[in-house]
């Protein structure tokens, strides 16, 4: 389930991207960049937090709780895109970059609305170099983020079976997926559950999940509403 809402998401955002899957397969991907335009010469730029709003399910408010996770309503606005075609194609191919060439050196990529500029993630210092000596063929903006696409990969298929692990209120969780936005691994439950959020917390680093409370789609065939 994880796998096919973060593929359906990238086909809607990417065009084309192709296919790769060691270090040494980068070139095909992303070129060389010329010596002018080595890399940017912006400071890194923070993750970019909403403010957060009273209401922790209001349909498109979004409030950090105390555990630190972020809580968001089911039309609160986690993703973007472009109408760039450039735009959209160098991001197909930086989220394949990120997730399939190096997932651990590289976050997640995220179209900025506000610039329609491609902003590309850098995990660790040696993502970063690989991100400043390359080309994605459009202007790019490099932020360093805290956690790696294989780790935020891993918290949205570990997300999937803590309900048959017993985990109080798991049955909730009907969804997850990646957050380009804030880099994190986005988990959809059915209701607010404070025991369930204290459990995601206990597993998760908080500043890496963001939880959307969306009761719209249950009750899910074969199911009642919990």
């Amino acid at each position: 389930m994880t796998r096919r809402i973060a593929l359906a998401l990238a086909a809607m955002l990417a065009v084309g991207a192709c296919s790769s899957q060691t270090v040494s397969t980068l070139a095909p991907l992303i070129t060389p960049a010329a010596p002018a335009q080595a890399g940017p010469t912006q400071a890194p730029t923070p993750i970019e937090t909403p403010t957060p709003v009273v209401s922790a399910v209001a349909s498109a408010g979004a409030s950090l709780d105390t555990t630190g996770i972020l809580i968001v309503g089911r039309d609160y606005q986690l993703q973007s895109g472009s109408r760039d075609e450039a735009v959209s194609t160098a991001f197909g191919r930086a989220l394949q970059v990120a997730e399939d060439v190096s997932p651990t050196d590289f976050g997640y990529p995220w179209i900025d609305p506000s610039t329609g500029a491609l902003v590309v993630s850098a995990a660790t210092a040696h993502g970063r170099a690989l991100l400043e000596s390359t080309s994605f063929g459009v202007p790019i903006r490099i932020r360093d983020v805290a956690h790696s696409c294989a780790e935020l990969r891993k918290i949205q298929d570990d997300a999937t079976f803590l309900n048959g692990q017993g985990v109080p209120d798991a049955v909730l969780i009907y969804g997850t997926g990646p957050d380009f936005r804030d880099n994190r691994a986005w988990i959809t439950i059915a209701r607010f559950s404070r025991p369930l959020l204290d459990e995601l917390a206990r597993r998760f680093p908080p500043d890496a999940v963001i939880v959307v409370v969306d009761p719209t789609r249950y009750p899910l065939q074969g199911t009642t509403t919990p």
